[in-house]
């Protein structure tokens, strides 16, 4: 069974070859989590009909030089294009999304917001002025031993004189 891969064409600048960026979740032992890696493969494009930003599939074939050894196998989704309604000229690549700026400069939406959060803090004058008071510790009290209505000494005389106990 070959190699299948789906990916995102990310450039087309040499001839019948295209990079295509591959992501795949791995999940890191030590946290517990599930990170996303890339990888970028060069294939081959015979036909020239991919554009950057489109989804393609790629196949493992021999190898075709030194770094090509995949081939597309068809292209799963086009980039979106616009056609400018003045000039009728497509603008193809306007959607094209490069994932190792993106990854680099924004690692997690969430992470920036709460950094963003911290930055903007400012603390409010009347808690910083406020005169705060604690009270000391104090030990849990030790609770008393229980008492018990149990009289020994006329439980042993009964005992010496019948033999058992009268309760």
């Amino acid at each position: 069974m070959r190699h299948n891969f789906i990916g995102i064409v990310i450039s087309t600048a040499m001839d019948k070859t295209v990079r295509v960026q591959v992501a795949k979740r791995v999940m890191v032992h030590r946290f517990q989590k599930e990170v996303l890696r890339h990888k970028v493969y060069m294939a081959h494009d015979e036909l020239e009909n991919c554009n950057s930003g489109d989804v393609v599939r790629i196949e493992h074939c021999r190898k075709l030089s030194r770094h090509k050894s995949f081939a597309v196998a068809e292209v799963i989704k086009p980039a979106r294009s616009w056609t400018d309604p003045e000039t009728g000229i497509a603008a193809r690549h306007i959607a094209a999304r490069s994932f190792s700026v993106a990854t680099a400069t924004k690692k997690d939406i969430l992470q920036d917001m709460y950094l963003r959060e911290i930055r903007n803090y400012k603390p409010d004058a009347k808690a910083a002025q406020a005169d705060v008071t604690t009270k000391e510790f104090a030990a849990p009290k030790v609770p008393a031993p229980p008492q018990n209505d149990i009289n020994l000494d006329a439980d042993m005389k009964t005992y010496e004189q019948t033999g058992t106990l009268g309760q």
